[in-house]
């Protein structure tokens, strides 16, 4: 079973747990990258960019951030990202490209505190809409939806399995760098309703021997694509996937 494990928490977590995972971050999602590329074309071509800037939830390490920065000069990009490690691997790819330092705006806050624009010209929520609840998710429809122009647009995806099922323990090799190598051991089980606990280790190696292993647990939802439909829908919004992929455009 291929997991891209990119999970972003938009809620916000004092603890940071996602520090553990910023380490690895662009290398696991180095794998899944041109599948997520493809679909970030999709939204390019429905872009507004004349009606707002283009916001990012739970931007992660600034990987889609760049590339809309990269591929829209007029573009104007709103990040919102609350885990600091993950902020801090955004204002990386920020520092070697001080011309995009007017043109970015990236936000410590969770999604319900962030000061979002007015309007936006578009959208990004890419491993980001597991950690709302059903409420939380139609809140973060309407908000967005509310702000876009008619015929806007916002990416998102729905992370496997479509349903809450048993994951058995599955290992990810991420990469060989010189003489070590990093990967992935996760694992899932329902808790109940359409929540997952995913438990994720990371590991760096060398040869058999454990360097670092670090553990993470994140409770993350797995709603239906009806669901997600229906919750589109009270937002005056409809849902369409991208071909057989995870990946789905909201249009306004």
């Amino acid at each position: 079973m291929k997991m891209t494990l990119m999970y972003v928490d938009p809620m916000g977590d004092a603890t940071d747990r996602y520090g553990a995972t910023a380490g690895l971050y662009d290398l696991m999602a180095a794998s899944s990258r041109p599948a997520q590329l493809t679909a970030v074309e999709s939204l390019l071509a429905v872009l507004r960019p004349n009606v707002g800037p283009i916001l990012d939830l739970g931007a992660g390490s600034g990987l889609n951030t760049a590339a809309v920065l990269d591929r829209v000069p007029e573009a104007h990009l709103f990040a919102i990202e609350p885990s600091p490690s993950m902020r801090a691997l955004i204002l990386d790819k920020l520092a070697a490209r001080p011309d995009w330092h007017q043109r970015v705006t990236v936000r410590p806050e969770d999604f319900f505190s962030a000061p979002l624009p007015e309007r936006l010209g578009g959208a990004i929520i890419l491993g980001v809409l597991g950690h709302f609840d059903a409420g939380e998710r139609a809140a973060v429809f309407a908000e967005i939806a509310g702000r876009l122009p008619d015929g806007g647009a916002a990416l998102f995806d729905l992370q496997p399995p479509e349903r809450p099922r048993r994951v058995e323990p599955f290992e990810l090799t991420i990469a060989h760098i010189g003489d070590l190598a990093y990967s992935a051991i996760a694992e899932s089980w329902p808790i109940g309703g359409d929540r997952m606990r995913w438990r994720i280790s990371y590991l760096t190696l060398e040869g058999e021997r454990v360097l670092v292993e670090d553990t993470v647990e994140h409770e993350y939802h797995h709603p239906d694509p009806t669901a997600i439909a229906d919750e589109a829908g009270r937002a005056d919004a409809r849902v369409q996937r991208l071909g057989e992929s995870t990946f789905w455009l909201l249009t306004r």
